[in-house]
């Protein structure tokens, strides 16, 4: 017999149970980590489209020349249309990482569409189509374009701001055909098929 445990025996281990736990679950997560599955096609999407940010961020230390103009506006068109994309399949109108992505991209848009060319055909029809973006939606005092401008790089987003991402994800989804993402998106096509021209 002793103090320690007087009716005899070893003394019991009072941390026994937590331990057990600790154990089952760093288990779970070895067992878990040895599991890999396939990436679907979102996570794709997102990886081309954190590489194609990662070019528009290095396109922000330099200024471009008049033959890089070109594959700029190219290159920010193809990750708008990414960016698009994505919202057709996710709603990623809390993530804030993304929108902020998407506002970089937007306004690098904005800035190649001020040194390409004036008085082109490509030209107008990439102002018509920004200008598309920046005035959607109609007969509102804060647009997509407001947003994508005054929010860039922000750690918070407005509730309106939100609500209008998720309106547009739900609009697609609830109708793909004739959604706004579905006509920018072949808007956008248009525009580099005319690049290459």
């Amino acid at each position: 017999m002793s103090i320690d445990n007087p009716v005899g025996g070893a003394p019991k281990d009072p941390y026994e149970e937590y331990k057990r736990q600790v154990e089952a679950v760093e288990r779970e997560a070895r067992e878990k980590g040895k599991k890999s599955e396939p990436p679907n096609e979102s996570t794709l999407l997102l990886a081309q489209v954190l590489a194609w940010m990662r070019k528009v961020l290095d396109l922000f230390t330099k200024i471009p020349s008049g033959t890089e103009i070109g594959q700029d506006v190219r290159e920010n068109l193809q990750l708008l249309k990414a960016s698009f994309e994505i919202l057709k399949i996710e709603d990623r109108s809390q993530d804030v990482e993304f929108l902020n992505a998407l506002s970089i991209i937007w306004n690098k848009t904005l800035e190649n569409s001020l040194h390409y060319k004036k008085g082109s055909t490509f030209s107008s029809s990439l102002k018509s189509f920004l200008k598309e973006i920046q005035t959607y939606p109609k007969e509102k005092e804060h647009t997509l374009g407001y947003y994508l401008t005054e929010y860039t790089g922000q750690k918070w987003l407005p509730f309106p701001y939100m609500e209008l991402i998720q309106k547009i994800h739900r609009e697609h989804a609830n109708g793909p055909q004739a959604s706004i993402l579905t006509q920018w998106t072949a808007k956008i096509d248009h525009l580099i098929a005319a690049l290459a021209e």
